[in-house]
This record gives C-alpha cells, sequence and structure tokens, in this order.
C-alpha cells in the first residue's frame, strides 16, 4: 500500500484534476444508478396503471439521465487521463534526474536491462493503473454503496437477501489479489531479466557474432522469454479462474432473487415495477464487482512496478553534494591523495595506503598490470566514489567497519577498538583512520559535484560517442561554444584534417555508440571534446591505445602544448609518455610500490627498470616489425614497376 500511496501522492499534486475527474466519475454513476427507479415507474404506472400520458416524461427522464451519466463519464475519463499522463511526466523526469546523479556504486549493482525496464515498462504499468485501475475501484465501490441505498428504497427485505453477496465478493477479491500479487511481482523481475539480456546481444551483437555464439546466445534468450511467458500465462490462468465466477455467483444470487420475487409479487408484497427495477439494479452490482477486481488487478501490478520503480528514487547515493560546498573556480590542480583506502561497497580493498602528491601542471603516469588499482585511483578524482570514510580493520583479506560504538564484529564476535588496535586470536590488528583526497589542500567532500567534474577532463579508453553530429560530441560539454573553439579543439587532438574531408564535415552524424568511426578517430574526437572544455584536470585512461605511432606522436606534440598549468593524469604503457612525465608511479595490487622521474627510477633499478626494459625491447621488436614490411610492400611495387 505504501507504493499506491506514494503514486497516488504525485497525483495529489494536481488537486484539482484529481478531485475533479473524481467526482465528475461519482456524479455520473450516480446518474446511472438512477435509472432502475425510472423503471419502476414504467412498469408500475405507464404499464400496469395505463397512464400513457406519463410514459413520455418518464422517457425523456431516463434519456437525460443517461446523457448526464455519458457526459460526466466522459469528463472523469478525460481527466483520469490528463492526470495520470501528467504523474508519468514528473515520474520519468524524476527517474531521469535520479539514475543521472547515481554514483558509479549503483551502476556496479544493477544491470542496464532492469533499470531500462524499470524506467519504462513499470512506468507504463503505474500509468495504466493511475488512469484506469483507482478510478474503477473508486467507481465500483461509489457504485457498489449506492447501488445498495436505491435497493433499499426499492425493497428493503430484498436488499437484506443481497447483502449477503458482499461477504462473498470480498473473500473473492482477496482470494484473487493474495494469488495474483506475487506472480505479477514475478512477471516484472523477470521481464527485467529479460531485458538485461536482449540489451547485452543487441549492444555485444559484434561479440556474438564474431564467436559464431548466435545458437547459445538465442537460447539464453529463450530460456529468459520462456521464463517471462510462464509467468504471464500463470497471471492469466489466474485471471481466467476467478474472473467468470463473479458471473456464477451473481447468477446464483438472480436465481434466488427470481425465487423469492415471484413468491412476494403472488402474495402482494411486491409490485411487479419494483421487481423489474431490483432484478436491473441487481444486474447492476456485477458490475462494480468486476471493476473492484480489475482495479484490484491493476492495484497488485501497480504495486509490484512500484516496488521496482521507486527503488531507483530511494536509493541512497554514497557520493553526495555537501550541504555547504566550497567554491571551486580558483582551483590550481594540487593534487594531494594521504592514506587513501578504498573499497567497491565494503568488501575489499581495491586501494591501500595510497600517498600521492601532485602539484599544479604536474604529469603523472601510472602503471601496473590489470587489476593494480589504476583506474581506481583516478576515478576517485572526479568523485566517481568516495574514499573509504570509516575506521577500518584487515582481516584475512576482508574489511571490517569501525561501528559508531568504538567496535568491529568478526565472525559473529564483537571486539573492542582500544588504543588505536583489536585484538584477534591473539594477533593486534591496527585500525586503520580514513584518508583523504585534496585538490589545493581541500577535501574534494566539500565540493559540488558538479562543479568539480567541470574542471576535470577525462578521455576514457573506450570513449562513448553520442548519436549527434561531431561538432555536438565535441561541444558536449560546452554547448555555446563557438564553431571556431571546436575547430581549434579538433585541431588539438589531430582529427581536423579528417572531419573536413567529410562531405559535411563539422554537421556530419555519427551513427549510435561511434560506429562511424575508427577507434582512432573516436579517441580523437574524446581528446577534442576533453580539451574544449578547458579543465584544470586532465585524466588520459590509455587514450591513444587505438591510434598508430605516427597520430600518436602528433597527438602527444600537441597535448604537451594543451597540458601546460593543467594537472594531468595518464594510464599508459606507451614508453614515449612514460618517459616526459613528471612523476611515474608503478602500482601493484592496489599499492603504490614506485614513485619517482624516469631517471630516478631507472637509477633504483627495481619493478619500472624491469618494466621498462620489457616495454623496451616489445617496441624495438614491433619497430622491426614494421620496418620489414614496409621494405617487402615497397620491393614488390618496384618490381612490378619493372615488370610492367
Amino acid at each position: 500500500m505504501g507504493n499506491i500511496r506514494r503514486l497516488i501522492g504525485y497525483s495529489l499534486r494536481r488537486k484539482g484534476l484529481f478531485f475533479g475527474f473524481l467526482i465528475s466519475a461519482a456524479i455520473g454513476t450516480m446518474f446511472n444508478l438512477l435509472t432502475p427507479l425510472v423503471v419502476v415507474e414504467i412498469v408500475d404506472e405507464v404499464l400496469l396503471g395505463e397512464q400513457l400520458d406519463l410514459l413520455f416524461p418518464y422517457t425523456v427522464l431516463y434519456v437525460g439521465l443517461g446523457l448526464l451519466y455519458a457526459i460526466f463519464d466522459m469528463i472523469g475519463r478525460y481527466g483520469a487521463a490528463i492526470s495520470s499522463q501528467w504523474v508519468i511526466y514528473t515520474m520519468r523526469e524524476e527517474l531521469y534526474e535520479s539514475l543521472m546523479e547515481k554514483d558509479l556504486a549503483f551502476y556496479d549493482e544493477n544491470e542496464t536491462g532492469q533499470l531500462l525496464a524499470r524506467a519504462t515498462t513499470d512506468v507504463t504499468t503505474m500509468r495504466e493503473f493511475l488512469f484506469w485501475g483507482y478510478r474503477v475501484i473508486f467507481i465500483g465501490t461509489v457504485q457498489l454503496i449506492g447501488t445498495y441505498i436505491v435497493m433499499w428504497n426499492v425493497n428493503s427485505d430484498l436488499t437484506y437477501y443481497m447483502l449477503l453477496l458482499l461477504p462473498v465478493i470480498a473473500i473473492f477479491i482477496y482470494s484473487f489479489a493474495r494469488k495474483v500479487r506475487p506472480v505479477f511481482y514475478a512477471a516484472r523481475k523477470q521481464y527485467g531479466v529479460l531485458s538485461s539480456v536482449l540489451a547485452e546481444n543487441v549492444v555485444g551483437h559484434k561479440v556474438v557474432r564474431t564467436y559464431a555464439s548466435e545458437e547459445r546466445e538465442a537460447k539464453r534468450v529463450e530460456k529468459e522469454n520462456r521464463g517471462f511467458l510462464d509467468l504471464r500465462v500463470e497471471a492469466s490462468r489466474l485471471q481466467s479462474l476467478f474472473q467468470p465466477m463473479l458471473p456464477a455467483i451473481f447468477g446464483l444470487a438472480i436465481g434466488g432473487l427470481i425465487y423469492i420475487g415471484g413468491v412476494s409479487i403472488l402474495n402482494d408484497i411486491l409490485t411487479l415495477g419494483e421487481f423489474v427495477g431490483f432484478v436491473t439494479l441487481v444486474g447492476m452490482l456485477l458490475l462494480p464487482a468486476r471493476f473492484l477486481s480489475w482495479g484490484v488487478g491493476m492495484y497488485q501490478r501497480a504495486a509490484a512496478a512500484g516496488d521496482r520503480t521507486f527503488y531507483i528514487l530511494d536509493s541512497i547515493e554514497e557520493v553526495m553534494d555537501p550541504e555547504e560546498p566550497v567554491d571551486v573556480s580558483d582551483f590550481l590542480g594540487a593534487i594531494d591523495f594521504d592514506n587513501v583506502y578504498f573499497s567497491y561497497r565494503g568488501e575489499k580493498h581495491i586501494l591501500q595506503d595510497i600517498s600521492l602528491h601532485v602539484k599544479p601542471g604536474q604529469v603523472v603516469a601510472l602503471l601496473g598490470g590489470t587489476g593494480s588499482g589504476k583506474t581506481s585511483l583516478v576515478n576517485l578524482i572526479p568523485r566517481f566514489y568516495d574514499v573509504d570514510q570509516d575506521y577500518t580493520v584487515r582481516h584475512n583479506g576482508k574489511v571490517y567497519r569501525v561501528d559508531e560504538t568504538g567496535c568491529v564484529i568478526i565472525d559473529g564476535s564483537e571486539i573492542k577498538v582500544e588504543n588505536g588496535h583489536i585484538e584477534k586470536n591473539g594477533e593486534k590488528i591496527r585500525v586503520q583512520s580514513p584518508g583523504t583526497l585534496c585538490i589545493d589542500g581541500v577535501d574534494i567532500r566539500l565540493c559540488a559535484i558538479s562543479e568539480l567534474r567541470k574542471r576535470i577532463g577525462i578521455v576514457h579508453q573506450d570513449p562513448f560517442l553520442f548519436s549527434a553530429s561531431l561538432r555536438n560530441n565535441i561541444a558536449f560539454a560546452r554547448p555555446d561554444a563557438s564553431i571556431e573553439e571546436v575547430m581549434d579543439a579538433a585541431k588539438a587532438a589531430m582529427i581536423h584534417d579528417f572531419i573536413v574531408t567529410l562531405e559535411d564535415g563539422y554537421d556530419s552524424e555519427v551513427g549510435e555508440r561511434g560506429v562511424t568511426l575508427s577507434g582512432g578517430q573516436k579517441q580523437r574526437i574524446a581528446i577534442a571534446r576533453a580539451l574544449l572544455a578547458d579543465p584544470r584536470i586532465l585524466i588520459l585512461d590509455d587514450s591513444t591505445s587505438s591510434v598508430d605511432a605516427r597520430t600518436e606522436m602528433l597527438i602527444q606534440q600537441a597535448l604537451e602544448n594543451l597540458m601546460k598549468g593543467r594537472t594531468t593524469f595518464i594510464i599508459t604503457h606507451r614508453l614515449s609518455t612514460v618517459r616526459n612525465a613528471d612523476l611515474i608511479v608503478m602500482m601493484e595490487r592496489g599499492k603504490i610500490v614506485e614513485i619517482g622521474s624516469h631517471e630516478s627510477l631507472i637509477a633504483e633499478k627495481g619493478l619500472y627498470h624491469n618494466i621498462h626494459q620489457t616495454l623496451t625491447e616489445l617496441e624495438l621488436a614491433a619497430s622491426v616489425k614494421s620496418d620489414t614490411i614496409s621494405t617487402s610492400t615497397i620491393s614488390k611495387t618496384q618490381g612490378g614497376e619493372i615488370s610492367e
């Protein structure tokens, strides 16, 4: 009921519209309920009483009541449609804003297909309830009560008999709701799973086709699709089983009514007109009973959809804006990691005891194997994640939080922190205090997230481009940038010469995810986008990995000028980039194992020295191979020309 109450709360934001269509529906229902009373008078006074002069007035009254019912019902339907559309519009706006505000940890825990299903089909399910569901529940309730009131005015004795239907209807609706809700909830969840599988296969269709896995993936989709089908079939089975029972119940009730009414007419206890009007009213009871049944079904579907949708709105972000953010407009770009620890969802430390001090304008090269923590480290700078903020204890590879009472629970045992340590099985374990990440001496948790990120430019290893023009993609961070500024950024990223060869130039449309561009072209577009944003801090996540050696050299030359005065973090394995860095940071298993300039680390003859030697040999081998291929190609070409 809580989610439905919240859903109706959205409708109440426009109280006039909400109560207007409910009142219209109620008035229309009352006009409809008055028509059986006219039937009573027509039968008793006109047909049996032979007062033919009353036939025309009663006919006009009957038609008038029908027209008034139709008018108010139309107003109610229109109001419900407008109200529901406004609610869904508002919810979609809030859902989008909420999704955009979520930190990366939220997306780590939730599949894209599930989120899309919640923001689309689940919202549509709630719209159906807003338009039909609580409207038919309201109308059904009003008509049920109103019908019994009118029946009481026609004949109180027969009304006592028909009151026996109420508990039967209540039991029926309760049983239907109890059976159908878990099925609807499971169906909504399964639809999300199906959406996730479909999304994965559509996005990853090249991988599927590359490894000829169409049949296996088709079976996976078929399995999830079949699971959704089975749940929907079960829901339909329950609806098919329960819904025909209502007419059967009413059929039995009317059968008994015909017998009792017939006896009453023969004994002059009941007039024929009262009997006809009463049977008409009993027939009208079937509609509100069906309304309530339909409404309860929609209620259950909407409640299941609400559970999933409000989960997005209610999930608490781990990374949040401070109440009074500090001004970041004058940031120079000095970055200090002081004793920083970081763990995804508090399960295992990805980064441990990171202390790194970078001066404004310095270029920092991050090296290390897969899983060493390079990307996690740079993700902390724009606050995609926050550094661990609790006092923690590390035991057997796991991270345990110190609670507010100064205790740690390990293996079910509560251990008190004393003098900065805990004792476990005779071993003293140090409690780790929370570290800080500061820019220009200001803890970044005191900065407004949006303002902080405006001053940080990022080029990812696999850059994302929008289905828009090249100009709009480059100017994404600064949509008001002039074409001259866009072109300057493109020239600096060495992509301008390519763009001007296209038929539409900077107005050329980019396919979804940039499929019309090569990997190197996409990365240079992303570099231009970051450069146009004019950030104080640059993060380049292996941004030249898909660029040939010549283009990389040209980009590096341009970046050397553009990075002046900017603090730059580069994740790379290119020696040309590493050598020119002010600081080289070697990482291994989430720790900094070596740090210094190229010359100092070579002199230490440690891990960097060994990696540098290996990379040098690999680059030399690649260079020799490239020269050999080029020489062979030239020779073949020359030979071809001589033979001709």
